[in-house]
């Protein structure tokens, strides 16, 4: 989960950083301020969620010999 969270972060990143030189670090965002705000939020909670509702416990049981 945390490569995850650096590897969403990165890709995040990076195109703003591209679109702040080509604009010549203006300030202008590539992304509307709501989406910056929500982009952890559901980003970050939503593969947890996912992960918590799915999660089963296993039970082995080894087999009589």
């Amino acid at each position: 989960m945390i490569l995850y969270f650096f590897y969403k972060n990165m890709l995040f990143t990076i195109p703003q950083f591209i679109f702040a030189f080509y604009c010549g670090y203006s300030g202008q965002t590539i992304l509307d301020d709501i989406n910056i705000a929500l982009y952890n939020l559901i980003f970050t909670s939503l593969p947890l969620l996912v992960r918590a509702i799915l999660e089963q416990d296993v039970y082995y049981v080894q087999p009589s010999r």
